[in-house]
């Protein structure tokens, strides 16, 4: 009774082939020119620095250090303190005992807070320093 209501037709199906040839090599183009086109950023928190006539780059062998205009330390974008800065200078010293330790202050940095990080350096024994500043 039913037979006619249950009849199935089935359909020819069409298969679809995609060429994936061409996205990849857009996929490629665009990989490229992302890549040429970044900007890597810089390690270290934000600062204002001083700029200088005479600046230079920064020896190979360095520990950088940032003091921002409060006088806060950091390494590594990480907040440290008196026994974190002495207990990193021993232990690069250790492994170089040439190291330069950089510091990058603010413009409004106060100098008390410097001299007193700079104390702590020659406790754990360091000696040679530079300052980070911009070149004009």
């Amino acid at each position: 009774m039913f037979d006619d209501d249950l009849h199935i037709i089935q359909t020819p199906r069409i298969k679809h082939l995609w060429d994936v040839t061409n996205f990849i090599d857009v996929m490629i183009v665009l990989l490229i020119f992302l890549i040429g086109t970044t900007t890597f950023s810089k390690v270290g928190i934000p600062l204002n620095q001083p700029a200088s006539t005479t600046a230079s780059a920064v020896p190979p062998k360095v520990l950088e250090m940032d003091m921002n205009a409060d006088g806060d330390i950091f390494f590594d974008r990480e907040s440290i303190d008196e026994d974190k800065v002495k207990e990193m200078v021993r232990a690069m010293l250790t492994k170089d005992p040439n190291m330069v330790i950089n510091i990058r202050t603010d413009k409004t940095t106060e100098t008390g807070p410097l001299f007193e990080l700079m104390d702590w350096c020659r406790e754990a024994g360091g000696a040679k320093f530079s300052f980070g500043a911009v070149r004009k």
